[in-house]
């Protein structure tokens, strides 16, 4: 009986190695910049790979302008430099149309937000905001306007509780204080008439990008603020 032939098995972690890095480039196009900063952390190959895309470039010019300026690290290269100025403010830069929200910008609701998003595991999957492969850790910072299309596309379902019942003005007050900084609710017309609170629901989660920007309603950006400013004070260390 012949032996069998021994396949030489590689080092744990050196599989990467296998894969050339154009092909990695290729697949890392298709993740989030939230995603692409954990995946730098996985070794130093994958850093000088992820620090090396074009997104960093492209996501810096539409932030800041084609005129900013981003002074080289010393001792890291220009390409590097763009990752770690974007992620140092990333709570301020949305993840998907690249667009930046400045400091104090009055609500908080306002700012980019993490919002839950599905991908399909296959190309026949019907995509659906909630269900079975819904993972609430998945999630990326969007900006208001891309919240709001975001939510037309992948609706939020409405709690059963509120599918037959109705508010009037004080009920709606009571139980909705952030209904009011809605321009659509004509709170007069409301004296005399009730209002379907699926409508009331709709309308807020439009308004303010989704239920994510309904609980952030009012709440103070101060503490948002900080963390942006911990941030870039590590990336001007840096220099």
């Amino acid at each position: 009986m012949k032996p069998k032939t021994l396949i030489p098995v590689r080092p744990r972690g050196q599989a990467h190695k296998l894969i050339p890095v154009k092909v990695w480039e290729h697949i890392l196009r298709y993740l989030y910049p939230s995603q692409l900063s954990r995946v730098s952390m996985v070794n130093k190959n994958f850093c000088a790979i992820v620090s090396s895309l074009e997104v960093w470039s492209r996501m810096f010019v539409i932030a800041y302008g084609p005129k900013a300026h981003l002074r080289t690290l010393v001792g890291v290269p220009r390409s590097k430099s763009y990752m770690m100025f974007m992620c140092s403010s990333s709570f301020h830069v949305c993840e998907r149309c690249f667009g930046r929200t400045g400091y104090n910008a009055g609500s908080k609701f306002k700012l980019p937000l993490p919002i839950p998003v599905l991908l399909p595991k296959r190309s026949t999957d019907t995509v659906k905001y909630l269900g079975e492969r819904f993972d609430p850790n998945f999630t990326i910072r969007m900006c208001l306007s891309c919240r709001q299309g975001h939510i037309s596309t992948y609706e939020e379902p409405l709690p059963r509780r509120i599918e037959n019942s109705k508010l009037n003005e004080y009920q709606l007050h009571q139980k909705y204080p952030c209904a009011q900084d809605v321009s659509g609710f004509r709170f007069h017309v409301l004296r005399t008439a009730s209002i379907e609170e699926t409508m009331v629901i709709q309308t807020m989660r439009q308004h303010f990008g989704g239920d994510v920007g309904i609980t952030a309603f009012k709440e103070s950006t101060e503490a948002y603020d900080e963390k942006t400013e911990v941030r870039i004070h590590w990336y001007q260390l840096q220099e």
